[in-house]
């Protein structure tokens, strides 16, 4: 018998385009499950995670990013 195992993280994926090169890249996160731990993009959005996440872009070197998409949740990895 196999059991399924769900995942301790919640995975979103990140689009941020360069303020210098206005080149766009995407970034997955994974943050973990508990109780103060974002399910949705809505919440992440409001929450204190996305200060942590720190940006470099690798064609130009800029540590400016603008946040354009978020996709992926509480659902991702199921």
């Amino acid at each position: 018998m196999h059991l399924a195992v769900m995942k301790s993280a919640a995975c979103f994926t990140l689009q941020i385009r360069c303020d210098n090169c206005l080149r766009e890249s995407e970034r997955i996160v994974e943050l973990p499950v508990g109780e103060d731990a974002p399910r949705d993009a809505d919440e992440l959005i409001e929450s204190v995670f996305l200060e942590r996440i720190p940006f470099r872009c690798q064609p130009c070197g800029g540590v400016i990013g603008r946040l354009i998409g978020i996709e992926g949740g509480y659902d991702c990895g199921y």
